[in-house]
């Protein structure tokens, strides 16, 4: 089985974990990782590396469609929101068929967290107040405390917190950071109203938790995993406790109704003071906060491998310790072999 995780750079324990997913199933393959940076930490691990194109870049769809033809991938896995946009529009033909991903309408409607929250509210569940950062009735509202983003963000570019006297600093400082659903800096879109890239929203105080929702390949919805989160770090959860995944079920299988999806997509909820959850965030990939559910005994990695070969999963790979708690830490890893330079640059 040879299989594709794409964009995988700086997450090489998702290329082991995939490897040992192999291993544990009895398969014998090869986990091929990509990016656009030729030394990727995740390089030192994969069973073989290849240097990407950038999405952008116009060869991109020719460079992807030569991969997967040459490299005979069976399952190709993406960690990267614009290359997930690009993927989900490419027709629906078997040279595509190994990529995992959203249908088109389903990922556009995903990467505008804007309509996205619109349709969470009308499912029925609770999202912070919203506007857009072009909105004046921002300033004429009574809450007192805000929060901005990017509306098709990402690496929480935009992300600011404040108060009202701050709120219009904050969005104009969050329009010179964020970008449209391509990857486009905003600063850069002179036909476009920038301040419609910033999402404005009230401020929810209370306990952040993270879920992955599961669905299979068909997108029937078979579970949730939660952790609580302890601290983060450049956006990303960097320690956490996993918690039993009952109080999120009812919620978890809402968010997949009105997602539906294959594998598993990442959501970022705050419990507030009255025991209300509210969804803030959600992003349609392996997440920053998976690691932590798989060091507690869950193993996706492996129901991707048994879904993709038409195999049920053994319910155990979504089972977990609750009460395990998890950091990430800073490691080197040694990418390539000594280079010998020209005498001219020495």
């Amino acid at each position: 089985m040879i299989i594709l995780l794409s964009s995988v750079g700086r997450r090489p324990y998702l290329v082991t974990w995939f490897k040992e997913a192999l291993e544990k199933s009895g398969m014998s393959g090869v986990v091929i990782a990509t990016d656009s940076d030729p030394l990727s930490p995740s390089r030192a691990v994969a069973d073989r590396f290849i240097q990407a194109k950038k999405v952008a870049d116009p060869e991109y769809q020719h460079w992807l469609a030569k991969v997967l033809i040459e490299e005979d991938v069976n399952l190709a896995i993406s960690i990267n929101d614009f290359e997930l946009s690009e993927w989900a529009q490419l027709p629906d033909t078997p040279q595509w068929a190994p990529l995992i991903r959203f249908s088109a309408a389903t990922q556009t409607l995903v990467e505008d967290k804007f309509a996205m929250g619109e349709v969470l509210s009308r499912a029925g569940l609770k999202v912070p107040f919203t506007w857009l950062g072009s909105d004046d009735s921002i300033h004429m509202s009574d809450i007192s405390s805000f929060i901005t983003k990017g509306r098709f963000g990402s690496a929480s570019r935009g992300l600011h917190f404040a108060d009202r006297s701050g709120i219009l600093k904050a969005i104009t400082a969050a329009s010179e950071e964020v970008t449209d659903r391509r990857g486009v800096m905003a600063s850069q879109q002179n036909a476009f109203n920038v301040l419609d890239l910033v999402l404005v929203q009230e401020r929810i105080f209370g306990q952040e938790f993270g879920m992955d929702v599961i669905s299979d390949f068909s997108g029937n919805y078979v579970g949730v995993l939660a952790r609580k989160k302890i601290s983060m770090r450049g956006g990303e959860t960097d320690r956490a406790e996993s918690v039993s995944p009952e109080p999120f079920e009812e919620i978890a299988r809402q968010i997949a109704a009105v997602i539906p999806h294959p594998g598993t997509i990442d959501v970022d909820i705050i419990v507030d003071d009255n025991s209300i959850p509210y969804v803030i965030d959600i992003n349609p990939r392996f997440g920053g906060g998976y690691p932590f559910s798989h060091l507690a005994g869950a193993d996706i990695p492996r129901a991707y491998i048994s879904w993709n070969n038409g195999k049920d999963i053994d319910s155990n790979w979504l089972k977990y310790e609750p009460g395990v708690v998890s950091g990430k830490f800073v490691e080197a890893i040694r990418i390539s072999e000594p280079t010998t330079y020209p005498e001219e640059i020495l």
